[in-house]
């Protein structure tokens, strides 16, 4: 889809068809990650330092340079099929093992420096959408190295070292159900900010609102805690990874959409793995749709003008920075002033 069915209003983007269905927006689903919480520092940051625990502290490798930076997190959301943190962080030590078996490595300096690296990997190797089941089916394809491979990859160490450093000390047993025994610190989770100004309570008063999340339950109530939305919000229009609903599939939006009676709807989201969600959702149903929204945030401002040709691309109805964006322009949709939106956006676009 091209450049040219896009209208631009300060830092929205609009696909053109969409205009004239944002009054008639009934519901709101929102994702939490990335779209009401900040977790640059909380979720991503557990995900490098989850592959450089387990490298060094595990598998004792030797070497003092990072084996994950926070901005290359973005190359596999991009790729898609990564919505789950742990499986993510479980797709780039499965990466990173591959590469030490192969070349017979042991340090992280040339693991890190080696090819492939991790955006040639995510970008050109790796299938789209496929996830960590990708990563596992390009491990078993080399039979010379697959079994010491395998035999190296604790899944279950490396997810519980990722709640250890995500929750602490202080939520892991609340989280979890258990207390930490390799890490004893203070966790990420302390780290996460709220993106919502004003917790926009007065845009969402006369929408259904509910919450489609990777997160579990529990990671979701602090959340909404933080917000202060855990009153806005009934328990029944929350579906999280308790559900064993996995996005793309769009079954976890059509349980919700049931649950809120939609007719149209608008899901929030921050990665690939929302927008196909959408557009899923959109070709299995009749007399309901739903829009998809996309916060590119600022996880990589390296990688904006690629996220912003990717979502354009493929079919994005509202792209912005941030969620704040959004609904303030639903508030503007609802207070009948539409016909200013559209006279705003054709000058802005006449000024690109």
């Amino acid at each position: 889809m091209g450049i040219k069915n896009y209208l631009y209003l300060n830092n929205l983007i609009i696909r053109k068809q969409t205009l004239d269905k944002l009054p008639k927006i009934d519901t709101i689903i929102f994702d939490i990650d990335g779209v009401l919480i900040d977790v640059r520092l909380s979720f991503r940051k557990t995900i490098c330092e989850t592959v450089q625990f387990y490298f060094k502290q595990i598998l004792h490798f030797e070497g003092k340079v990072d084996l994950v930076k926070l901005e290359e997190i973005e190359f596999f959301k991009l790729a898609g099929g990564f919505n789950n943190d742990w499986n993510l962080s479980l797709a780039i030590v499965l990466f990173y093992l591959i590469k030490a078996v192969k070349n017979n490595l042991k340090d992280t300096n040339e693991l890190r420096n080696s090819k492939p690296d991790l955006k040639e990997f995510a970008e050109k190797i790796l299938s789209r959408g496929e996830g960590l089941f990708g990563v596992k089916r390009i491990a078993e394809q080399d039979k010379k190295i697959r079994e010491k491979v395998f035999n190296l990859w604790n899944k279950g160490l490396i997810i519980k070292i990722f709640k250890e450093i995500y929750a602490g000390e202080k939520y892991c047993f609340n989280l979890y159900g258990f207390q930490p025994s390799i890490i004893r610190a203070k966790g990420n989770i302390e780290k996460e900010k709220v993106i919502l100004t004003n917790n926009k309570r007065d845009i969402l008063r006369n929408l259904a609102i509910g919450i489609l999340s990777g997160r579990t339950k529990e990671e979701a109530e602090i959340a909404l805690k933080k917000i202060r939305w855990e009153d806005l919000i009934s328990e029944n229009h929350i579906i999280t990874a308790d559900y064993n609903f996995e996005k793309p599939n769009p079954a976890c939006l059509k349980e919700l959409s049931d649950r809120l009676h939609t007719r149209v709807g608008i899901y929030i989201g921050d990665t690939r793995d929302d927008l196909i969600t959408v557009k899923n959702f959109n070709k299995g149903e009749k007399g309901k749709e739903f829009l998809s929204g996309i916060v590119s945030s600022d996880y990589n401002f390296n990688l904006k003008g690629n996220m912003e040709h990717l979502y354009l691309r493929e079919g994005v109805d509202l792209l912005a920075p941030e969620v704040n964006e959004i609904l303030d322009l639903l508030k503007k949709v609802k207070s009948d002033k539409l016909c200013n939106i559209k006279r705003e956006a054709n000058i802005e676009r006449e000024n690109r």
